[in-house]
């Protein structure tokens, strides 16, 4: 239980790197460097960056400013959290010490991915454009650590081809059907960045991906019919109708979420 624990607290420290990432990205500055406050650029000690407990400390304000900090900082530190958590729940039943190397990097390597699906779906549904250098990244990931655990490095050969060809054509099949929507609605319904979005959920995923996609459309749809029941009762919801543009990749990386770390619950669901 402890080593749950620690999990998520690496979790939370990781979440305030991805929340600078996020910041960084969009502003098209360096990663590394001091970190300081978006309003009034002042650079913040280590106390204010302390994760989850800064913000509760000082009530949600900068220290210097007194500006709001918006609760995208604690949300995706409390989600990255998660994230450390629920890997290393999966990975639990394997888990043995001394650890192998293999299995620590089959846990940092479903970090990172998952870090990047975080990072993909704040970006997403903030300034509804997914990203090229966030996804390109997890792309290469997720093709070089399947290369990787099927390559047999005494001979040189694939230990299960079948299994690379499979994640292979799902990915391919996915971005083709994402990308056949955003070009007949000519990007109305669909971005091209969801495309490639699919593509790396196919890969990540293989055949699981199917299930993902059908998380992401059933919440979607429910989301929007949500929305738009909102809009018809209260007048200040009706700018979040079918006028609205509502980022797709979050509900893409949420059915991502589902597929892989709750396939087994799925599983049993639906076994007869």
């Amino acid at each position: 239980m402890n080593m749950i624990y620690l999990a998520f607290i690496f979790g939370l420290v990781f979440g305030s790197f991805l929340n600078v990432i996020i910041y960084r990205l969009k502003n098209d500055l360096p990663v590394s460097g001091r970190s300081f406050c978006p309003e009034c650029k002042a650079k913040l000690k280590w106390y204010d960056l302390v994760p989850l407990l800064s913000f509760i400390w000082l009530r949600g304000r900068c220290r210097y400013c007194h500006k709001k900090i918006s609760w995208q900082y604690p949300m995706v530190e409390i989600l990255s959290g998660l994230i450390g958590t629920l890997v290393f729940s999966k990975n639990l039943d394997n888990f043995q010490f001394p650890i192998s190397n293999f299995q620590s990097l089959n846990i940092f390597y479903q970090i990172f991915i998952f870090s990047a699906l975080l990072v993909i779906a704040i970006y997403d549904a903030r300034w509804k454009i997914i990203p090229n250098k966030i996804i390109y990244s997890a792309i290469t990931a997720v093709f070089i650590f399947n290369v990787f655990k099927l390559l047999n490095f005494e001979t040189f050969k694939f230990l299960n081809i079948e299994i690379f060809i499979r994640q292979l054509l799902t990915a391919i099949i996915a971005f083709l059907f994402f990308f056949l929507i955003y070009y007949f609605s000519k990007g109305k319904a669909m971005g091209l960045g969801d495309a490639k979005l699919a593509f790396l959920i196919g890969l990540f995923l293989g055949p699981w991906a199917l299930t993902a996609f059908i998380s992401a459309f059933t919440i979607g749809a429910a989301f929007g019919i949500i929305l738009i029941a909102l809009g018809k009762i209260c007048p200040d919801y009706r700018k979040w109708g079918m006028k609205s543009q509502i980022a797709f990749g979050p509900f893409l990386v949420l059915g991502a979420f589902i597929a892989f770390f709750f396939s087994n619950f799925i599983i049993k669901i639906f076994q007869p």
